[in-house]
């Protein structure tokens, strides 16, 4: 039985869909038609039926699926003790961090690692899920969560702490601090939702200008004077354009995470090492203790 077969039945298995199934693993659909009916041919049986839901699982396929999910993990769990007895310090780190996190505050931290440890190369993937770190789609997650998983490693950097953004040009024009004042947030991504945080605000007395899901965009749309905005310190403390106009308020945890089984590999150890050298400095940022807030009346 080939191995990178029975991973295409559990791909089809989870997914109930091949070309779901080609996504998630990167290869043709053609590859996943072509594997599921050689595996079949090869254990005499049909494993799936076609169905106006997608494909599920015969009775067959149900007993298979135990035996493959077992047959992954306990690879997996080898190829996790293998790799954490490396002792060079050389290969490959794979970080899945947010894109948002990784532009605005982990990219400099990245990049000097790199140089300090040259055999080292460092993979970013950029997404908000949480990786299964135990099947090695990477090696460390960054997130930004209150409730880490309790089977990972996790190392506390700080508190994402958040205030109210906006141009000096906008500010003196506008005078969102003024009762009657016409300026506008910039919106975010849920029109139909009024967030907590808005009433806790200087400017709760103010409309809102568009919807934007992506914070990246509402920053740009914030520096492009189209109003203010609430956004992360470790965003808005480092804008140029941006001034102050809140004390930062608390928001979610940043967490580094590791898998048990890597703790040992020399790469991984260095990484989190640097990183951990460097979290003073990180959760400076985080909390909003390198910017300062300014009255509108000062700007």
């Amino acid at each position: 039985m080939n191995w990178d077969d029975l991973k295409i039945f559990l791909a089809v298995a989870e997914a109930t869909s091949m070309r779901a199934a080609a996504k998630q693993l990167k290869v043709s659909h053609s590859k996943v038609s072509r594997r599921i009916e050689s595996l079949e041919a090869d254990m005499g049986v049909k494993l799936f039926d076609r169905t106006p839901d997608g494909y599920r699982l015969t009775k067959s396929g149900e007993e298979l699926l135990p035996i493959a999910l077992q047959t992954d993990d306990r690879l997996h769990a080898f190829g996790r003790s293998v790799r954490g007895r490396d002792n060079v310090l050389e290969g490959q780190v794979c970080v899945t961090i947010p894109d948002v996190v990784a532009i605005n505050l982990f990219i400099p931290y990245f990049l000097d690692f790199m140089t300090e440890n040259p055999g080292i190369q460092i993979k970013v993937s950029d997404s908000t899920e949480m990786f299964d770190l135990s099947r090695r789609e990477a090696d460390v997650a960054i997130r930004m969560t209150n409730k880490p998983p309790e089977h990972l490693i996790g190392r506390f950097l700080g508190n994402t702490y958040q205030a109210v953004y906006g141009t000096r040009a906008y500010i003196r024009e506008y005078r969102p601090d003024l009762p009657a004042s016409s300026a506008r947030w910039v919106g975010w991504g849920m029109p139909e939702k009024r967030p907590e945080w808005l009433d806790k605000s200087p400017f709760p007395h103010l409309e809102v200008m568009g919807h934007f899901n992506n914070i990246l965009i509402q920053v740009e749309v914030t520096r492009r004077g189209g109003g203010i905005g609430r956004f992360p310190c470790f965003i808005g403390d480092h804008c140029p354009e941006l001034v102050r106009l809140s004390d930062p308020l608390p928001s979610l945890d940043v967490w580094l995470l590791s898998h048990r089984d890597l703790r040992a590999a020399a790469r991984m150890r260095a990484f989190r090492q640097f990183i951990i050298r460097h979290s003073p400095d990180i959760k400076a940022r985080l909390e909003g203790k390198t910017g300062e807030t300014v009255a509108c009346s000062d700007v």
